[in-house]
Order: structure tokens, then C-alpha cells, then sequence
């Protein structure tokens, strides 16, 4: 019974907590491989029913992701070599050319702006999670999301 709810969990969240982890490190198997040991951290962890699993696992992922950069100690050399592996998976995930414009638009905003853009529009996250999950104020996310947006705005209609 208990492995039956796991394993629903499972597929219902794999997908958005895996696109959430490759738009944070840019590559499909370290995502894949941040995202399955999440899983398995939070199932370990998992004692009682948890009001918003997914926001409770997008947590789980984000804090996994950050432990990879702080064991690897290579921050500068993972961002190169994933570089590329993102494009990719955009090319693949995203086929209309409107899309594609704007999820490189969103690729080449700073890390922060690109996380609140990503949780917010493609996780469908309230500000009040973000700012749970980036342990900011809300009024900070706010801020963030406002200038994202701005920049988003400038590099889209330099594109025209």
C-alpha cells in the first residue's frame, strides 16, 4: 500500500522536478540522477502526510543540487560543461520557435532570475513557496521575478 502512494508520487512529480533541476544545472543526467536520490531522500524522510508534496520535493531537489556544487567544488567547470547539454534538451522539449526564443531568453538570465521564472511559470508556484524554497522574503522574490521579467523583456525584443 505504502510503496503503491510512493510509487504515484513518483510518476506524478519525476517529470517537473527533473525539467526544475536541469534549468537549475543545465544537464538532463545530473538532473536525473539529483532528482531520483531526492526522491529517495524524501521517501526516507517522509513521516506523515505532507501538505504540498511537490513543494516539499522541489525543496529536497534544490538543497540535493546545491550539495553536488559544494562536494564537486567545481562550480566554474560544471557550468562549461553543461552548457551544452542544456540547448539540447530545450531543442527537444520545446518545438515551437516562439517557445524556443523565449526559453533561450530565459537561459541566458542570472541563475536567481531564471529560478523564480522557471518555479513560478512552469511549476506553477506561488511567490510565498518560491521565497520557502530560495530561503528569501517574499518581497525579495517579488523584486526578482520584476527585474526577471524586465530582462526577459530587453533581450526578447532585441531578438526582433
Amino acid at each position: 500500500m505504502k510503496n503503491d502512494a510512493y510509487e504515484r508520487l513518483f510518476r506524478r512529480y519525476f517529470n517537473e522536478a527533473k525539467l526544475y533541476v536541469t534549468s537549475l544545472c543545465r544537464s538532463e543526467t545530473l538532473a536525473e540522477d539529483i532528482v531520483s536520490e531526492s526522491f529517495v531522500k524524501a521517501f526516507s524522510l517522509i513521516d506523515e502526510e505532507k501538505e504540498s508534496f511537490k513543494f516539499w520535493l522541489f525543496k529536497v531537489c534544490r538543497n540535493a543540487y546545491f550539495d553536488y556544487l559544494r562536494k564537486a567544488r567545481r562550480l566554474t567547470a560544471v557550468r562549461d560543461n553543461m552548457a551544452d547539454d542544456g540547448a539540447d534538451l530545450a531543442e527537444r522539449l520545446i518545438e515551437d520557435e516562439e517557445y524556443r526564443a523565449l526559453y533561450r531568453a530565459i537561459a541566458l538570465l542570472k541563475d536567481n532570475y531564471r529560478e523564480v521564472i522557471q518555479l513560478y511559470y512552469f511549476d506553477e508556484l506561488s511567490v510565498s513557496e518560491i521565497a520557502d524554497i530560495t530561503d528569501q522574503s517574499v518581497q525579495n522574490v517579488k523584486v526578482q521575478m520584476y527585474r526577471a521579467r524586465n530582462k526577459l523583456k530587453e533581450i526578447l525584443e532585441g531578438q526582433i
